[in-house]
């Protein structure tokens, strides 16, 4: 049996059974061990140097400059006595390696905006949507793809294609999404101008819908919109240019249908996103361990431990692991 199984029935690290096999008797185990996150570091920078770093990357000098070109100026400058790499650890730690303007040091960028936290638990927490451009025949011809969609279960509720933009639109493709599966307990989008036009908002306050916004320039905060954006340009039948929007409108049409009932997920356990939606994923599952079950009575040796089918979605959302860092 290899060492690696054998520690790992045993509970027995592979460290401890290497030190008592080979014979190790310098080594003797600390009564209490502090963990290494907890230890105090003798080279670890001071509070006060940390507060340095972050006041000079949040200065209005220094506000449009990335981490390396802040640094290196700052070192320069003799402001500075550590690494880069600290320094690039200590901004990141401090949420400062991106758009840093109006921050402490008095940028004039404007108010901080706080980091969104949503979570989506069940079907119809959390809807996120976006607009994204889809190429026409000519260079200056451009469809504009407005995406809606659930996001516990990736289900694409509402979608459309336009020439422009605007709020008026977007508040009936909410209409006609809240008539068809209800009203999300939050909606999440970015700052555009839809988004928060009066319009849609008033839409939402009605509805009792809290409405939920990225921060400006973090595309991180709207990551499943931009990932189902992704997925739509990327896959293999999607034109790079459409011949009309019709044409767009078509295209979408389809790809979505199969998006939605048959592309296995990988962040829903291989189900589907209608599935999920619609709750028949449990019954899927179901059929899929019965399977297993049965292969692996049939082929026993082909199996070193009892398989079982990927589990359920669980727990998602927008910067959800940040979630125990704000309460």
């Amino acid at each position: 049996m290899p060492v690696t199984r054998a520690c790992t029935l045993l509970g027995l690290p592979r460290a401890s059974y290497y030190r008592h096999s080979r014979g190790y008797t310098h080594y003797r185990p600390a009564g209490d061990p502090l963990p290494q996150a907890k230890r105090r570091q003798p080279a670890a920078l001071s509070e006060s140097e940390r507060d340095t770093i972050c006041d000079v990357l949040c200065s209005g000098e220094y506000a449009d400059l990335s981490v390396a070109q802040v640094y290196w100026r700052a070192f320069d400058a003799g402001v500075l006595a550590c690494s880069e790499r600290t320094f690039y650890r200590v901004a990141g730690a401090a949420s400062l390696v991106g758009d840093r303007r109006g921050r402490r040091g008095g940028g004039g960028g404007g108010p901080v905006r706080a980091r969104p936290v949503v979570g989506a638990g069940a079907v119809g927490d959390l809807w996120s949507w976006d607009i994204t451009e889809l190429k026409g025949p000519g260079k200056k011809d451009r469809y504009l793809l407005y995406l809606v969609i659930d996001v516990f279960s990736r289900y694409p509720v509402a979608w459309c294609i336009e020439f422009h933009e605007s709020g008026e639109r977007a508040v009936k493709l909410f209409t006609e999404a809240i008539a068809e599966h209800g009203c999300p307990s939050v909606l999440h989008a970015d700052n555009g101008a839809s988004m928060r036009s009066t319009v849609l908002l008033d839409l939402l306050e009605e509805r009792g819908v809290i409405a939920s916004f990225s921060r400006p320039r973090v595309s991180d905060d709207n990551p499943f919109s931009e990932s189902l954006f992704k997925t739509v340009k990327y896959d293999l039948t999607c034109p790079p240019v459409f011949d009309s929007i019709d044409h767009a409108r078509e295209w979408t049409a389809g790809f979505l249908h199969r998006y939605a009932t048959e592309h296995r997920h990988s962040g829903l356990g291989r189900h589907t996103p209608a599935s999920v939606f619609d709750g028949s994923a449990v019954a899927v599952r179901r059929l899929r361990q019965q399977m297993l079950d049965e292969y692996a009575a049939e082929f026993p040796e082909r199996f070193r431990r009892a398989p079982r089918a990927p589990e359920l979605p669980g727990s998602t959302g927008i910067n959800i692991h940040h979630l125990s860092q704000t309460g």
